[in-house]
Parts: structure tokens; C-alpha cells; sequence
């Protein structure tokens, strides 16, 4: 095998989790959609580790994370928060139009702070706004929990402006 495609396997697996997150949400299975990004939490966090230790960095290996966490982070959570909703509030077709406006909302804010992120270098080690890992990350670990809904969209909201803020990061 070569090693150059070990980073790329990992991130692959990231988008694999992602996709199978919404799968079983999509088939009410909440908790293993939430498991799923989860594991696509950590290939995602170890993609880069592996492919800077075995020095094949690369642009494609970039682009392809940023790809991969749109639906990671951005899809699958925006997702799972509208089933719980839909599925503990059972809504009216206006209310639901709402929340699927929202949960858009959020995926775009997601994709647009990763083209960002692709096309501006970090400042003193400093990222600007809220990774999309860490807001998907925290939407899902809020789906764990029978929170009001409107918790649950205000939360989303919050992350999706969080994105796309100017607030300064430390990248650990």
C-alpha cells in the first residue's frame, strides 16, 4: 500500500461516518447517527496527524477534508437536529419549513467558514470563527438529550453564527 493514501483512507472514513450518520437518523436511529460523527470526529482529527508524521501532506488531502466535513459536520448534524424536532414536536408543515430553513442555514454558514478557512492562511495560530468540527461535534451531543426544541434550534443558530464570526480561535 502506499502511504501517501493512508491520510486519504482516514479521511474517507470521516465522509463514510457521515453519510451512514444520516442514514440512521434518517431511520430514526438518533444515537447512532450521533455515534457516527463521532467517528467522524476522530478520522477527521487524526487524518492530519498521520499524513504530517508520514510526510505526504498534500493539497488534495486538504481539499478533500473540507469536502468530507461539510457533510460530517455540517449535513449530518443539520439533519439530526431537524428529525429530533420534527420527531418530539411533531410541528406544522409552516413550522417545519422553519426548521429545515435553519438546519440549511447551518450547512451553509458550515460551508462557507471551510471555503474560508481553505483560502485564508491562520493568523498567529489563530483560526477565524468556530470550526465546523467543534459546532457539529456539540450539535450532536445535544441530539443525545431530549432538549427542548427550541433549545436545540437556538443552539444551531448560535453555531451557525459562531462559524462565520470573526471571533478568533487558538488552534490546540
Amino acid at each position: 500500500m502506499n502511504k501517501n493514501f493512508i491520510p486519504n483512507y482516514l479521511t474517507l472514513c470521516n465522509i463514510f461516518c457521515g453519510f451512514l450518520s444520516i442514514l440512521t437518523t434518517a431511520h430514526g436511529y438518533y444515537v447512532w447517527g450521533t455515534v457516527f460523527i463521532f467517528l467522524a470526529m476522530l478520522a477527521d482529527r487524526y487524518d492530519g496527524i498521520v499524513a504530517r508524521k508520514l510526510g505526504v501532506v498534500s493539497e488534495i488531502g486538504h481539499d478533500l477534508d473540507s469536502l468530507c466535513d461539510v457533510v460530517s459536520f455540517g449535513v449530518a448534524p443539520a439533519i439530526l437536529i431537524f428529525e429530533k424536532v420534527l420527531f418530539y414536536d411533531n410541528p406544522s408543515a409552516t413550522v417545519t419549513v422553519v426548521v429545515a430553513l435553519l438546519c440549511g442555514i447551518y450547512v451553509c454558514c458550515g460551508a462557507y467558514r471551510l471555503a474560508r478557512f481553505n483560502v485564508t492562511k491562520m493568523k498567529n495560530g489563530y483560526y477565524q470563527g468556530v470550526p465546523i468540527t467543534t459546532c457539529g461535534t456539540i450539535l450532536a451531543i445535544i441530539a443525545l438529550f431530549k432538549l427542548p426544541s427550541i433549545v436545540m434550534l437556538i443552539l444551531l443558530i448560535v453555531c451557525s453564527y459562531l462559524m462565520v464570526s470573526n471571533i478568533k480561535i487558538k488552534k490546540m
